[in-house]
């Protein structure tokens, strides 16, 4: 009798064992499935930012292209192209949304100093010391950009021994372009403008004009008695596009640059260089 009760409880924990090890495995497997529910629905979300994103790059592409064709002789951001495009902020269906532009004509190019003109020097001197920097620097500069030709991007010149203050207090005025391009009076910041001109009255004047009509031209300069400054123009071929996307859980934020080329009769608009980032919005935020 002892023995059988015995046998019973082995053979009940046997049941119990197993039991759990197909509970266990039952478990498993919900699990298994809700993870990969998950990672789909996330993917699913990615891939669907990634394409409002894509398309809203689409769209400030074919803008500038349409611009080159009804307004080749000035840019700025008071033209249809640039009012069809950008986007502050605003909720859609899917989640947030924005597109920014910003023209990277608006800086002085460092790689002019490519070029050894002395005018161009002169003025990235001048540069320099409105910045309480060496103007020594430049020559330095002009040194580098002698053998390189050319740099990706204005930090790179910390490499060649360019003083990281210099270059950090640079930074709101100077760029490196990928291709050769003037700065562009209709987006040039106040500050950079006062060095070109030498003149802090007419900066301000021109300035004052062209937050009243939103561009200049070269019958403002005359108004108010100025001449165009060397290396400066009224139109840009260089911009960098921020485009924040969001649908359901997935966030992206795309930076892309895009070059224009209107040469010999040759118009064609061209996405140089492309980033994404990925996140999940703030749960805090969804919460609210």
């Amino acid at each position: 009798m002892t023995r059988r009760k015995s046998d019973e409880g082995v053979v009940l924990i046997n049941v119990l064992v197993v039991l759990a090890i197909a509970g266990g495995l039952m478990m498993l497997l919900i699990t298994s499935q809700e993870a990969a529910l998950d990672r789909v629905s996330r993917a699913s979300d990615a891939a669907t930012a990634e394409q409002i994103a894509m398309g809203a790059e689409a769209s400030v592409v074919d803008a500038l292209r349409r611009d080159l064709d009804t307004g080749p002789d000035t840019d700025h951001f008071s033209e249809p192209w640039a009012r069809s495009v950008i986007q502050e902020e605003v909720a859609l269906a899917t989640g947030r949304f924005s597109v920014g532009v910003t023209d990277l004509q608006a800086k002085f190019d460092i790689n002019q100093l490519a070029q050894v003109t002395l005018g161009t020097q002169e003025f990235a001197k001048r540069l320099m010391v409105a910045l309480n920097q060496p103007p020594e620097t430049v020559t330095q500069i002009v040194r580098i950009l002698s053998v390189l030709e050319r740099v990706n991007a204005l930090d790179d010149l910390a490499s060649f021994g360019v003083s990281p203050v210099t270059l950090d207090a640079l930074a709101p005025y100077v760029t490196a372009l990928p291709v050769a391009g003037a700065i562009n009076l209709n987006a040039v910041d106040p500050f950079l403008l006062t060095v070109m001109l030498q003149n802090r009255s007419q900066a301000l004047q021109l300035v004052r004009l062209r937050e009243a009509q939103g561009f200049l031209t070269l019958d403002d300069l005359a108004t108010v008695g100025a001449l165009r400054p060397q290396n400066s123009g009224f139109t840009s071929n260089a911009y960098l596009v921020d485009v924040t996307a969001q649908a359901g859980r997935a966030e992206i934020a795309m930076q892309s640059l895009i070059l224009r080329r209107n040469k010999l009769g040759v118009k064609a608009v061209e996405i140089v260089q492309r980033r994404f980032i990925y996140s999940e919005p703030d749960s805090s935020e969804d919460a609210r």
